[in-house]
């Protein structure tokens, strides 16, 4: 997965609202208005669900161990046994978003920009880990193989989880290797050729 995603509409924030008090959780952190439907890039703060059933306002990216830049995603096959990510993998997260990017690289050297979202536009779950801080909680997002009609653009893809798993994860009982076992579901079309 590159490192770009995109923010939930208005109505796919009423959904993700919806859907959260169905599983018995609330939304407590106001909504950035400023982000919808706007692209979001690493070190951005963002809301997030995180394990204690609540919304955080959480900055994409964790330091990196020699304070030189941020980590961004962890491998679904690795993190939980990484010394980096060990000490609070277990600290899952979930980032809404309404869709993700990624560029294909022709022989040309030209890249094509490829925007992958829900087939009904309601807007997409990504897997994450949470590192709690003092004062500013970081997250990275979640990534496995990418499925294998999309694996001509990226070799990669974020953790896709379905909206009735959303509980699951957050508590552990679904296991990282059961959602990535699972399809996503995602379509994607170019978005442009630069």
């Amino acid at each position: 997965m590159c490192g770009r995603y995109i923010a939930n509409s208005e109505d796919e924030i009423m959904e993700i609202r919806e859907i959260l008090k169905q599983i018995s959780m609330r939304l407590i952190a106001p909504v950035n208005r400023e982000a919808a439907l706007s692209d979001i890039y690493p070190t951005n703060r963002v809301n997030i669900i995180n394990n204690a059933v609540m919304q955080t306002y959480s900055k994409w990216g964790i330091k990196k161990w020699d304070g030189k830049g941020v980590i961004i995603n962890a491998r679904s096959e690795t993190y939980e046994n990484s010394g980096f990510f060990k000490q609070f993998a277990k600290n899952r997260c979930i980032i809404p978003a309404h869709g993700y990017y990624e560029w294909e690289t022709l022989p040309d050297k030209k890249k094509v920009k490829y925007i992958f979202t829900n087939p009904d536009k309601h807007g997409i779950f990504m897997a994450g880990i949470q590192k709690p801080a003092q004062e500013q909680n970081e997250f990275v997002i979640i990534t496995k193989p990418a499925e294998s009609e999309i694996r001509f653009i990226h070799e990669r893809m974020p953790l896709i989880i379905g909206a009735e798993q959303a509980a699951d994860w957050l508590s552990g009982r679904l296991s990282v290797e059961k959602a990535v076992g699972c399809k996503s579901g995602i379509v994607w079309e170019k978005a442009e050729v630069g």
